[in-house]
């Protein structure tokens, strides 16, 4: 088994969107196993300074633009391009992915690490694979409203704790950058080529 990896540098040297105050990006398909309903709850807890980027669309758009609507702390964003989504990861100051069930492995966590951005997230298997709680993002109990706008507080009112997990994140995800899984195919098949039987003719 080899891991899933990202594109570093396209996340790292992307231009940042400008914000005009504590920003949270959501990147996810408008559906209940990504848990965007419970983040829009969080927000009602959140400071009113605070600004939401949803990105993305899906069979939940409507209904969620209506349960929110007059709050202008929230902007729909709609489906936005690779390179967008790069820049607005290195705009926001959270990356919030508040899934509830369903999720095999965090690409999206390391690309917003990646892109020197705080993850606050659920504390699901797939994500804690790739985010280590309290090292590289603050993982929250997946479901709870309360739990996630507080995570998402603390990172916010906490200069020291954002830089760490920002430091911690960005290393983490140069562990799974393109380059060390380049590097991971070769000693793989290093290795196989090692443990061939003697007696088979390779292809020249």
């Amino acid at each position: 088994m080899v891991f899933n990896a990202v594109e570093v540098d396209e996340f790292a040297k992307a231009t940042p969107v400008e914000t005009d105050g504590p920003t949270i990006l959501f990147v996810g398909r408008h559906e209940p196993r990504k848990g965007l309903a419970v983040l829009l709850d969080a927000m009602a807890h959140l400071p009113a300074d605070v600004t939401l980027w949803v990105a993305s669309d899906g069979p939940e758009t409507a209904e969620l633009h209506a349960r929110v609507a007059g709050d202008d702390r929230i902007q729909w964003l709609g489906r936005i391009s690779d390179a967008e989504k790069a820049s607005r990861l290195r705009g926001a100051d959270v990356f919030c992915a508040p899934s509830l069930r369903g999720e095999s492995f965090g690409v999206v966590l390391l690309e917003a690490m990646a892109a020197s951005t705080v993850v606050v997230a659920s504390d699901l298997p797939g994500y804690a694979n790739v985010a280590r709680q309290g090292r590289d993002a603050l993982l929250v109990a997946p479901g709870d409203a309360t739990a996630l706008a507080a995570g998402l507080r603390r990172v916010l009112a906490e200069p020291d704790l954002e830089r760490e997990l920002v430091a911690s994140g960005e290393q983490r995800a140069a562990e799974f950058s393109m380059e060390h899984l380049a590097a991971r195919y070769v000693e793989l098949y290093d290795q196989a080529l090692r443990h061939a039987s003697p007696g088979r003719t390779r292809a020249s």
